[in-house]
């Protein structure tokens, strides 16, 4: 929120100022952070991580003409792109999200600060810039858009900035910021000639900027009206007032000062009353502390010492006043703070357990107070176990300072996550089941938390379940410590979780990539994968199957918040290649009976198709050769359905010989059983003699067999043989006959 942050050090006798005190709304750092690299692809971006508005970014791969948008988590950031060096030529500058287009090409200087008076603040932010491709020109009549302000009400000469909000974008485009003291008649801004402007007033001013295109319509933009506000400024001195924003010594825009050593005091000016200082906001260097003292001077109580936002103080004394003392050292300036001043008179109505507001399980924000409130006789019996910090099972101490009641009806799920963390107040939760609200023997504890479980907040935030339905709970809230007291937000929301369900098996062919989400539907985002069987291939939802077994993987999607989880399986299959084996030859006769497999060797995947030399896709394995000699190619397609598809080729050489079938056919011969473990026995429907028998495998080797003949049977033994798809021949003086046998193990 502030000017400027100016550090001192101190190098033998001398001593030097390093700083930055330009004008306003045009900032430029003096210390580097981070390197961005953008691309010329539209769209890409790049983001520097943990910068500080302290410091400036460098930006390489800008390209001349593209425009470009710079965005900072925190979103009254402000920032200043500049060419060429650091200090360069401005090429852009305002609050967050700024839009920017490039003059040149090269690497661009990104400043980043807490507001256009230069503040300074050294906390993390994530600064990302987006290429958003080539500017185009503008379209006349442009569209001016309207003006939006970093703050609610002016403190007199304390800069605030302007900036525009729906305007068009484009190359060609001219700014000219207009005041008015009546918001009838304007007049031009000496040199505010840029989409945002720094100003600073004295009285309620009217505010608007004349958008054009070229040379075309001059628009003007939508009005804004900044009216004053009541400023306290610290200082050494006094007020008396019940409203009002209590600043530090910069004012609303910036930052204090070094070596200060200030008191002031406040008084309500409504008689019995106390003073109220709600902080909005409050940032200052380790060593620069204020102290709040309840009453009129610095020999009341102290109510603490810090340099961190308290939420809220409110006064006890006998005239309701509170006094501030700050004192600042050497060096190191940030943005101080932002107090929201309002008098109390009563504390609140929930104060008393038997009065407590109902709060809907909607998830919706309301904002409460603990001002004034007060712990009643026997309370503190009922305080949570000191259990630590970050935990549902009680608060980091057993104490009761500020407390207020609520109630909730748990909702069918029996599962709710409260939360204050919508404000900075540093408060505590517990949840109770209660018999009689004026007994508190009949209070039960379900659950407490005093900071959020994830570390984000000193505001609480966390999850009860296992909740009866219907039933009425009690929740308790109080200061997180003496100081904290003021407005705080609650919310509760009913809690449900679904990782979703299964789906059908996913194939995938092995080596390739699937996404594990393609396995589960229905589900809730911001789960976690987890392996059943370890692969270390799972990157996100995506898992790489290079190199794993062919078989089904199981993966877990889980999905957890605080007390509840759920859980999904996903089933992924993968397959191997297709093989169609490897090419092979068969000599034959004419009008021969052959098996085609027998002519492949290798691995061969069973079931797939053959296309005859027609490329004519053929019944089966078995074929009758042709009448004529000559070479015919068969090919062989082996399809898994999830693999790409593989094929192989049988040469078939068909000799002039002829393979007698009139006696033996596959009719005429019986193999049973078949399937068999290895060994089977062959019947023949009538006797023959002269037969020799063997058996090949799909390599086309013969594989050793034991075959007894008796009369018009052979029985076959093979039980050597490993599992598989074998053929019989059978070839007697003018006869030929390949059958197939399966063995099963």
């Amino acid at each position: 929120m502030k000017k400027s942050i100016t550090l001192f050090a101190f190098i033998t006798s001398f001593v030097f100022a390093i700083g930055h005190n330009v004008s306003y709304g045009q900032c430029t750092n003096s210390i580097d952070f981070g390197l961005g690299t953008l691309t010329n692809t539209v769209g890409s971006s790049d983001t520097i991580f943990c910068h500080y508005a302290t410091e400036y970014g460098l930006w390489e791969g800008v390209a001349a003409g593209n425009s470009y948008t710079t965005t900072s988590e925190i979103a009254t950031d402000y920032i200043t792109v500049r060419s060429g060096s650091s200090s360069g030529p401005v090429v852009a500058f305002g609050v967050q999200p700024l839009t920017w287009t490039a003059t040149t090409s090269g690497t661009y200087y990104i400043h980043i600060n807490t507001n256009a008076s230069c503040g300074t603040e050294s906390n993390c932010r994530d600064v990302a810039t987006t290429n958003n491709g080539p500017a185009s020109a503008c379209t006349n009549p442009a569209n001016g858009g309207a003006v939006t302000s970093s703050i609610d009400l002016a403190c007199a000469g304390s800069p605030f900035s302007l900036y525009l909000t729906g305007a068009s974008v484009g190359t060609g485009l001219t700014y000219q910021w207009q005041s008015s003291a009546n918001g009838v008649s304007y007049s031009d801004i000496p040199g505010a000639t840029s989409p945002s402007y720094s100003a600073t007033q004295s009285a309620l001013t009217y505010y608007v900027c004349i958008v054009t295109c070229a040379s075309g319509t001059p628009v003007p933009s939508a009005p804004l009206m900044v009216d004053m506000g009541t400023c306290i400024i610290m200082t050494n001195g006094s007020a008396t007032t019940c409203g009002g924003i209590f600043y530090d010594s910069g004012g609303s825009s910036g930052n204090y000062s070094n070596n200060e050593n200030y008191t002031f005091t406040i008084t309500p000016s409504t008689v019995g009353s106390f003073l109220h200082v709600e902080f909005n906001s409050y940032t200052s260097e380790f060593s620069d502390e204020m102290t709040v003292y309840d009453g009129n001077s610095t020999a009341a109580a102290q109510l603490g010492t810090f340099n961190s936002n308290p939420g809220g103080i409110t006064s006890s004394a006998a005239d309701g006043s509170l006094t501030f003392e700050f004192n600042s050292d050497f060096s190191v300036t940030y943005g101080g703070w932002e107090g929201v001043l309002s008098c109390v008179t009563t504390g609140p109505s929930n104060d008393n357990v038997c009065s407590p507001i109902a709060i809907p399980v909607n998830g919706s924000v309301n904002t409460y107070t603990n001002t004034l409130a007060t712990v009643e006789t026997d309370e503190i019996t009922i305080a949570p176990p000191s259990t630590g910090n970050y935990e549902t099972t009680g608060w980091g101490i057993s104490t009761l300072e500020h407390t207020v009641w609520f109630t909730f009806v748990a909702p069918t799920s029996g599962n709710v996550t409260i939360s204050g963390t919508d404000s900075p107040m540093n408060g505590q939760a517990a949840v109770y089941s209660v018999g009689n609200c004026a007994d508190f023997t009949t209070f039960d504890f379900i659950a407490g938390n005093d900071d959020a479980l994830d570390y984000s907040s000193d505001a609480p935030e966390f999850t009860v379940c296992g909740l009866t339905p219907g039933q009425t709970y009690y929740l308790l809230y109080d200061s997180g410590n003496t100081l904290a007291s003021g407005n705080f937000t609650l919310s509760i929301t009913d809690l449900s979780l679904s990782a979703g369900s299964s789906s059908n098996v996913v194939n995938v062919c092995g080596g390739e990539s699937v996404d594990l989400f393609d396995g589960i539907t229905g589900y809730d985002t911001g789960g976690n994968w987890e392996e059943t069987i370890p692969t270390f291939g799972v990157f996100g939802s995506t898992w790489n199957t290079a190199g794993v077994a062919y078989q089904v993987f199981d993966f877990l999607y889980i999905v957890e918040e605080g007390c509840l989880s759920d859980t999904a399986t996903a089933s992924i299959h993968v397959f191997g290649p297709s093989s169609a084996g490897t090419d092979g030859t068969l000599n034959v006769c004419r009008l021969e009976t052959i098996n085609l497999l027998s002519g492949l060797s290798g691995n061969v995947d069973l079931g797939g198709t053959w296309y005859n030399p027609s490329n004519q896709p053929l019944v089966g394995n078995v074929i009758t050769t042709s009448n004529i000699p000559g070479q015919f190619n068969y090919d062989y397609v082996a399809d898994n359905g999830v693999c790409p598809e593989d094929t192989s080729n049988v040469l078939v050489i068909v000799s002039d010989c002829v393979a007698g079938l009139n006696e033996l056919t596959n009719t005429s011969v019986a193999v049973h059983p078949n399937p068999s473990i290895g060994s089977f026995i062959v019947t023949f429907s009538h006797e023959t003699s002269g037969l020799n028998a063997k058996i090949i495998d799909m390599n086309g080797r013969e594989v050793p067999a034991s075959i007894n003949w008796s009369n018009n049977t052979a029985s076959v033994n093979m039980l050597s043989a490993e599992k598989g798809v074998y053929f019989l021949q059978l070839v007697g003086n003018s006869e030929r006959l390949t059958l197939k046998v399966v063995v099963e193990k």
